[in-house]
């Protein structure tokens, strides 16, 4: 859900400001392991089904997403050995995650969003590493919420080809019965 990256994505990006960047290091790391319960958490409130149960490959899904469990050591390292590093590591491994969801869900949006998260994130964090913790959130947050429009988007014009071929249908029951 996309909500909860937009939310970690403007926190982080906001408590840029505020925090020094031995503490956002901290921040990034624990954050991104709470996106998931803060998406559990919005779906349960907002009543979406965002695990999409309906789709077989949904569990496919869920294990391309465990996956960055595993990304765990190398996030820790950048932690400690090159801790500003850390917006461009935590951006370019959360973009790639993605990837797989193009095939899943058949939805190039999700190719949209890999490729803008990484190249967002290696243009800021190689080109502004500076500014890097001020501006990959913000950047971030940006590629997230014109991603969630575009699966937004899909969505209802997936609902109302549904609702027009189901319309039809009806429409040529009724034709059938009166002749």
């Amino acid at each position: 859900m996309f909500i909860a990256g937009i939310l970690f994505w403007l926190f982080v990006g906001i408590c840029s400001f505020f925090l020094p960047q031995e503490t956002l290091v901290w921040l990034y790391l624990f954050g991104i392991g709470a996106i998931l319960p803060l998406a559990i958490l919005i779906s349960k409130i907002l009543k979406i089904n965002f695990l999409a149960a309906h789709n077989p490959l949904s569990t496919v899904g869920e294990l391309v997403g465990g996956v960055q469990i595993f990304f765990a050591p190398i996030v820790i390292m950048v932690a400690y050995h090159q801790p500003e590093w850390m917006p461009f590591v935590i951006g370019v491994l959360t973009g790639a995650h993605f990837l797989p969801y193009v095939w899943i869900y058949d939805a190039k949006i999700y190719l949209f969003q890999t490729m803008t998260t990484v190249i967002v994130s290696s243009v800021i964090g190689i080109g502004f590493m500076d500014q890097s913790f001020h501006l990959t959130p913000f950047a971030l947050s940006v590629v997230y919420m014109i991603t969630a429009i575009l699966l937004i988007r899909k969505h209802r014009t997936i609902v109302r080809d549904k609702e027009e071929v189901a319309n039809a249908s009806v429409i040529m029951q009724k034709e059938f019965t009166n002749q």
